[in-house]
């Protein structure tokens, strides 16, 4: 702890102290309000007791009204949540839009009673909606799917929750019985799912190509079915993706390990379902796996001393590069770059790779670069910093790329091999 003496004041400009600016997702959950500047209609950027800074779409205007008084409103929707009037004292172009600073000349921003407002104009205006609670634009037929998903989960948590409260056994014994319980029952659901899950593909099929109707399907979807599938660790993980993104390397290594996850039986057993559902993605590693194994043998007889150059872009636990290094005697020496934006993921896989690479006295090699998603896709600057590769691929990368995008890494891709 500092002593009073000890405590230090501010620097240059910032000695000048202005009240705390927020990021409007920092005040409003949801339906950030529009502010309308005398009547022209901005996008608020951020917001202090004193002011706020806007992003409008014209540019001329606004330089001419510098130091000009302007009435200031916070709409959502028709509804009016604050009005007062501010000064504009900054006014500059960013990108395609203009930045506007204005500084409040009538009281203050009450961001308690705004939020209070705010709040209350969402929920009238929800409940407002005459189809509020009604589906109407959800197809009958997905409605009677998702009737069919509830009562089958509901069904085995019924009956595994009572199975495993009532079980009066204790240690290796009742984990013994247990499992063959959660056997029992995953060999039976298994089919049960997927045939409830190919006939919701078949059914929403026809309309995926309308965001209206995917976007009225999707919010019917996290109402009444994301709430059931919350118990299986992978699904949640999936939904809540706590790194940004759904398909991170713990979802992956998921997957890849097949195990059996979670408190309960139950959840033990959703955990299945989702692995079930995502297993394409161990297809895929597998699939990968068998290429490199291939390549390095038959490439080995005239290999020499040359060093094997294999790249895994946007790699994430590079499960299948620790895998294959279990073998026992290499054909020939190999060094893996692994290539992702994601520290943790690098950290794990450096860490089960690096075990097997001791192993080998040399022969294997890996390295780790960290890199954003923007460098992963700029492989040209990416790669000038490595020797040519012999192998470069992706196993999930491209799972987040339009085709064109996609088209243009692959095309700068093979300009490095």
């Amino acid at each position: 702890m500092r002593t009073y003496e000890e405590l230090t004041g501010a620097d240059g400009k910032k000695i000048f102290f202005r009240a705390e600016r927020f990021r409007p997702k920092d005040i409003f959950s949801s339906h950030q309000p529009k502010i309308d500047l005398g009547g022209e209609v901005a996008v608020l950027k951020n917001l202090s007791m004193t002011g706020l800074a806007v992003q409008c779409a014209e540019d001329s205007a606004w330089q001419d009204k510098l130091d000009t008084e302007i009435p200031v409103k916070f709409l959502v929707g028709s509804d009016e949540i604050y009005a007062g009037a501010g000064k504009v004292r900054r006014s500059e172009m960013t990108g395609l839009r203009t930045t506007v600073a204005i500084e409040l000349t009538t009281g203050y921003l009450d961001f308690t009673e705004i939020q209070k407002q705010h709040e209350y104009s969402v929920l009238r205006q929800t409940l407002d909606d005459p189809f509020f609670g009604e589906a109407h634009d959800v197809l009958p037929e997905f409605k009677t799917l998702s009737g069919e998903i509830i009562n089958l989960f509901r069904s085995y948590k019924d009956v595994l929750e009572k199975f495993e409260s009532n079980l009066a056994l204790e240690g290796s014994e009742r984990e013994t019985v247990l499992l063959e319980a959660l056997k029992i029952c995953e060999d039976r659901i298994v089919p049960q799912w997927k045939e409830l899950w190919y006939r919701g593909s078949d059914i929403l099929w026809p309309i995926m190509e309308d965001p209206e109707k995917v976007a009225a399907h999707k919010a019917y979807t996290e109402r009444v079915l994301t709430p059931e599938f919350m118990a299986g660790p992978v699904m949640r993980r999936c939904y809540e993706k706590p790194l940004g993104y759904p398909g991170d390397y713990q979802i992956m290594n998921y997957v890849y390990k097949w195990e059996r996850i979670g408190n309960s039986l139950y959840e033990k057993l959703l955990h299945r379902i989702g692995i079930v559902t995502g297993e394409c993605v161990g297809t895929r590693l597998r699939m990968a796996q068998a290429f490199l194994r291939e390549h390095i043998e038959q490439s080995a007889a005239t290999a020499g001393d040359e060093v094997l150059n294999v790249t895994n872009l946007g790699c994430g636990s590079a499960y299948e590069v620790a895998d294959y290094l279990k073998i026992e005697d290499l054909p020939r020496s190999v060094q893996f770059t692994l290539i992702d934006q994601d520290h943790d993921a690098l950290s794990y896989a450096y860490n089960h790779a690096h075990r097997e690479v001791i192993r080998h006295g040399g022969k294997a090699r890996v390295r780790c670069l960290q890199a954003s998603f923007a460098e992963l896709l700029k492989a040209g600057k990416l790669f000038n910093t490595m020797k040519p590769q012999d192998i470069i691929y992706s196993l999930g990368l491209y799972d987040y790329l339009s085709a064109k995008r996609a088209k243009a890494l692959t095309h700068d891709l093979y300009e490095q091999v």
